[in-house]
């Protein structure tokens, strides 16, 4: 009896999961067949204004610990509240490209004062790098009337709305598709890509049937198809990619845009494509597969396109073999960074040997570091990989730096190599920091105080402060010090 009613127990849990998958399956197939409208251009609502958010306190640090001197926070605030457009302007491009939150109160109130354009364009890039919503009323507004605005002030609103996703602006987007007017049709088109789902995919798909569309249109259109991953437009994409008549540009996007959507079906439709004799559409259908890196087929296409006779399908596959993390290719790129002859192929078969991290292409990293007969252009790349993956060749790396040090034939190398040194936090980096600032070229010892910089080494200090008080020291490079060590006279 006890067996029987075990029996019975299994084949009900075993039913029930063969339920579920069906369910799960019926439900997949449901999404995929979904019927689904496309969307219509219209007045966009405007959102209601809001404050910036709360400010990021992990990369107000960050930020903060670029500051040369204490004094630079409220500095920047004076030049915020008191200064010209052009200071301004300045100030604001160095904060987006130190990501620094720390004056978006400040930003915000000058947005709303300001009637100076190039101001509000610079204002809209900073919260646009920050993702924060706090203009999308402005940008919307724009945006359901941009005729009366300067072109490049209404670039600005459409890569703000793409940035922080403003569903709202919708119809307005679709809207300035619809007129017709060149000046804003790319635009809006890789808006709508960035901020739309289904319904504004299947807007795409049926405006791409349009007779009056130039080839430069559709294939604006075929790209943003692949971005919105609608797997609704699927087979009329794949109808479009395997026919021959249709223009070449038109059929590479559609290759990328199946790919995108992460359909498995697509990869030997792709597959397939790589056999073409084009190689933008062998290219193109790299793009593609790589969006499928657990499929063998897909792996095994990536891998023999690294040896492919035109360069760019070679460089893309080198790329997607980074992106699928494909450590069986490492011996093709080794052979690829050794032969060869592109610049461009062998720099990004470092890159991609270092970031994958198998032990025989770092050793074969370190060996370039170390071959005399290796030129220094090609140290300076190998070294860049290295520092920049952190996976191996430090000790090789600080010997070779030495070595350059006491050799003014490789000043290149050096500075390279100190630029390099400069970008990250490493105790390691202590000694070589000192002997930077010990040199007498005024170059490297700048890159030895930038070295300082982001690692504050306290046995560096007495080096610097003696650099202070030689009265033949470069007068920039003490200035410098000063600032940093906050010397007063």
């Amino acid at each position: 009896m006890k067996k029987i009613f075990s029996f019975i127990c299994i084949s009900l849990m075993f039913f029930a999961v063969i339920a579920q998958e069906l369910e799960e399956q019926e439900q997949k197939t449901s999404e995929t067949n979904e019927v689904v409208t496309a969307s219509k251009g219209g007045i966009s609502k405007i959102p209601e204004a809001k404050r910036p958010k709360v400010i990021d306190v992990e990369k107000a640090e960050k930020a903060a610990e670029k500051d040369e001197s204490g004094e630079d926070f409220e500095n920047n605030q004076k030049v915020l509240k008191y200064g010209l457009p052009s200071e301004i302007s300045e100030l604001i491009d160095t904060l987006v490209k130190n990501d620094d939150p720390r004056f978006t109160d400040e930003i915000y109130d000058l947005f709303q004062k300001t009637k100076n354009d190039t101001i509000k364009i610079k204002i809209l890039n900073y919260f646009q790098k920050l993702e924060d919503p706090c203009l999308e009323d402005f940008a919307v507004e724009v945006l359901n009337d941009p005729y009366n605005s300067k072109k490049d002030l209404v670039r600005a609103c459409f890569q703000y709305i793409s940035a922080v996703k403003t569903k709202d602006a919708i119809p307005a987007v679709i809207a300035l598709i619809e007129s017709e007017n060149e000046e804003y049709f790319n635009d809006a088109i890789s808006t709508l890509g960035e901020i739309g789902g289904p319904s504004e995919a299947m807007f795409i798909v049926e405006y791409l049937e349009r007779d009056d569309l130039s080839d430069a249109q559709r294939q604006t259109l075929m790209r943003t198809c692949g971005k919105m991953h609608a797997v609704q437009t699927w087979d009329k994409l794949v109808e479009i990619l395997k026919d021959e008549d249709e223009n070449a540009y038109v059929r590479m996007y559609a290759a990328e845009a199946i790919g995108l959507m992460e359909k498995k079906e697509s990869v030997p439709v792709l597959v397939e494509i790589f056999s073409s004799t084009d190689p933008a559409l062998r290219q193109y259908a790299l793009k593609g597969l790589v969006n499928f890196p657990n499929v063998v087929e897909a792996q095994e296409t990536v891998i023999q396109g690294i040896r492919d006779e035109h360069w760019r399908v070679r460089l893309e596959a080198i790329k997607s073999a980074k992106t699928m993390e494909l450590k069986d290719s490492v011996e093709f790129l080794i052979y690829r960074a050794k032969n060869d002859s592109e610049k461009v192929i062998k720099n990004e078969s470092y890159s991609v040997i270092a970031y994958l991290n198998t032990e025989a292409g770092n050793r074969f990293l370190i060996e370039q570091l170390k071959d005399k007969k290796v030129g220094d252009a090609t140290k300076k790349k190998v070294a860049e990989v290295l520092f920049k993956e952190k996976h191996a060749g430090e000790k090789e790396l600080l010997e070779l730096a030495a070595e350059c040090l006491k050799d003014d034939k490789r000043k290149e190398l050096r500075y390279a190599l100190g630029k390099e040194l400069a970008k990250y936090q490493n105790n390691a980096f202590e000694d070589i920091c000192i002997q930077y600032l010990q040199s007498k070229d005024t170059t490297t010892i700048n890159l030895g105080l930038d070295i300082y910089k982001t690692n504050k080494f306290k046995s560096a200090e007495s080096i610097m402060n003696g650099i202070y008080a030689d009265k033949k020291a470069n007068s920039g490079v003490k200035n410098r010090i000063k600032k940093m060590l906050n010397i007063k006279d």
